[in-house]
C-alpha cells in the first residue's frame, strides 16, 4: 500500500527571505512509499497566485546574478541547525522585465523540482512556467497598492476638551531602533553602500524576560537599486544571510522573459496548483 507522508520544511522557511520578489508559494511535499513490486516516486506540489508589478521609475539597470541564501539557528542548549544553502538565478533587463529560477523542492537521490517566474511590466503580464507539462500560466500584473492618507472628518472647531480625574495610563515601552552607516566598498564587482540597523525589543513587550537585540546589515548597490548582501542576526530565528554572486551587468536576451514557443499559454485569475512528479 502506498502512503503519502508530509515532509517538514523547517529549513525552507528559515532560509526564505521576505525581500525576495518571488510569488507567494504554499509548499506541500509528499514522498510515496512504494509497494513491494512498485518503484519509488517523488511528488512535489505548490500553489501560485497573481503577482504585483514591482515599483518602477522608467528604465532599470540590467543585470543577472545568483542569489544564495543560508541560515543557522542556535538552540538554547547550544545545538546548531544549519540549513542547506539555497540558490536562485535572477535576470533583469533594461526595460524592467525579470526572471527568477529557483529550486522548488528537493527529493531523494538529488531530485530537484524547479519553477520559473517571469514578470513583464512592458506587456503587463507575469508567467509561472510549468516545465513538466510545458504550460505557461499567465496572470495580469496587478498594480502596487498605494497607501492613502487618512481622512479626518471631525469638526475641530466644536471639539471640547474632556477632563478626567483618573491618572493617565502608562504607555508600554516601544522598541528602539538605531541605524549607522558602514561606508562604501566593492562587492562582486559593483559599488555598494552599507548600513547596520539595531532593533532592541524591551523587556516584557513580547513576553521576554530580558531585552532582545536584532541586528541587520544591508549592502545595497545604488546603480542596480538592489541589495547585494543582507545579513540578519535575530536570537529568535538565528543568523540568515542572502547575497548576490556572479553578477553580470550586460543586458539579458529578450527570450529569457518570454514563454518558450512550444508551451501552451493558459490565462489564469485565481491561484493555481502545480504538481511535479519524478520516478
Amino acid at each position: 500500500m502506498k502512503r503519502a507522508t508530509r515532509v517538514p520544511l523547517l529549513c525552507a522557511s528559515l532560509c526564505f527571505f521576505p525581500a525576495a520578489t518571488f510569488a507567494q508559494t504554499d509548499f506541500a511535499v509528499a514522498r510515496q512509499q512504494p509497494a513491494a513490486s512498485a518503484k519509488s516516486s517523488f511528488t512535489c506540489r505548490a500553489t501560485f497566485g497573481p503577482t504585483m508589478a514591482l515599483p518602477s521609475s522608467g528604465t532599470a539597470a540590467p543585470y543577472s546574478a545568483v542569489q544564495e541564501s543560508s541560515s543557522v539557528q542556535t538552540l538554547a542548549d547550544g545545538t546548531h541547525i544549519t540549513c542547506k544553502p539555497t540558490s536562485e538565478k535572477i535576470y533583469r533587463d533594461a526595460e524592467g522585465r525579470s526572471r527568477t529560477e529557483r529550486v522548488f523542492c528537493q527529493g531523494p537521490g538529488g531530485i530537484e523540482a524547479t519553477v520559473i517566474e517571469i514578470r513583464d511590466p512592458v506587456a503587463g503580464y507575469s508567467y509561472i512556467l510549468d516545465e513538466q507539462n510545458q504550460i505557461a500560466h499567465r496572470f495580469t500584473l496587478q498594480a502596487p497598492h498605494r497607501m492613502e492618507p487618512p481622512v479626518h472628518t471631525a469638526n475641530l472647531a466644536n471639539a471640547q476638551p474632556v477632563l478626567s480625574s483618573e491618572a493617565p495610563q502608562q504607555q508600554p515601552a516601544r522598541p528602539t531602533v538605531t541605524t549607522e552607516s558602514l561606508g562604501t566598498q566593492t562587492m562582486e564587482g559593483v559599488l555598494v553602500e552599507g548600513s547596520r540597523t539595531t532593533r532592541t525589543i524591551p523587556e516584557g513587550l513580547e513576553g521576554n524576560d530580558r531585552p532582545i537585540t536584532v541586528v541587520s546589515e544591508v549592502w545595497r548597490s545604488p546603480e542596480l537599486k538592489v541589495a547585494v548582501v543582507i545579513k540578519s542576526n535575530d536570537p529568535r530565528n538565528g543568523e540568515m544571510t542572502t547575497r548576490l554572486t556572479n553578477i553580470e551587468l550586460s543586458n539579458p536576451i529578450l527570450s529569457l522573459f518570454q514563454p518558450p514557443s512550444d508551451y501552451k499559454i493558459v490565462d489564469d485569475t485565481e491561484r493555481i496548483s502545480i504538481t511535479y512528479t519524478r520516478p
